[in-house]
């Protein structure tokens, strides 16, 4: 027992020599996937921007936390469906999105000047997302959209490749999915002509792509253990 305790404590200790933070910015696009616009899984349409911060537990992982925000818009027109062409719906909404999860590399990580400075990875995370939600009511005279801001969770995950740009500068490109576990990002079923239409078909998702740059700060240490 006291043995078991002790391989642990030098694994920690081992790991936490290891750490290094990473801290920088998002610049990419949004795209919008549901019941309204385009049906493509990856077609950035909107500017997307925002901070990450990586904490490198191990070479092959980090823990990661971001905030990002983007106007996620669709438009029917812009569909290669005729029959939302002929429907024409459009929708804006603005995002806010803070989420935490962890990353796998697949090659050992660090931007030091004997590591290995690049790898592909994946990343998996879960978290909040804030964002309007709009109501279409009918009134004598016309339609009335009434708009209210909501919570709801997010599950994002995809794939990106990192590489060293300079001493402690890292930029990464990645593609991130979304899942909302709802459908109202694109607003509720709304009324034309007195006639309700409902064009729900499933729960919504969004994607952001682009870019981070990060600068890496912290003691880095001698790492010589492993999680496999």
């Amino acid at each position: 027992m006291k043995k078991s305790i002790f391989i642990l404590f030098l694994f920690f200790t081992s790991v936490s020599f290891a750490q290094i933070n990473e801290l920088g910015g998002f610049l990419g696009g949004s795209n919008y996937m549901g019941d309204i616009g385009r049906e493509n899984y990856i077609y950035p349409n909107s500017p997307a921007f925002g901070v990450v911060y990586k904490w490198n537990m191990h070479p092959q992982f980090s823990l990661r936390a971001n905030y990002t925000y983007s106007k996620i818009k669709g438009d029917d027109k812009d569909s290669d469906n005729s029959l939302r062409q002929f429907r024409g719906l459009n929708f804006t909404n603005s995002v806010h999105e803070l989420v935490a999860g962890i990353e796998y590399h697949f090659f050992k990580y660090n931007l030091s000047k004997t590591g290995f400075t690049q790898t592909p990875y994946i990343f998996v995370q879960a978290g909040v997302v804030n964002y309007d939600t709009r109501k279409y009511e009918t009134t004598v005279n016309n339609l009335v959209s009434i708009n209210k801001r909501t919570f709801n969770f997010a599950m994002p995950f995809g794939v990106g490749y990192k590489f060293k740009l300079a001493q402690n500068i890292g930029m990464a490109i990645e593609t991130g999915f979304r899942y909302t576990f709802k459908d109202d990002i694109d607003g509720y079923p709304r009324t034309l002509d007195g006639v309700e239409i409902d064009y729900s078909n499933h729960n919504d998702w969004y994607v952001f792509t682009g870019i981070t740059v990060v600068y890496a700060f912290g003691r880095e240490g001698c790492y010589t253990g492993r999680f496999f």
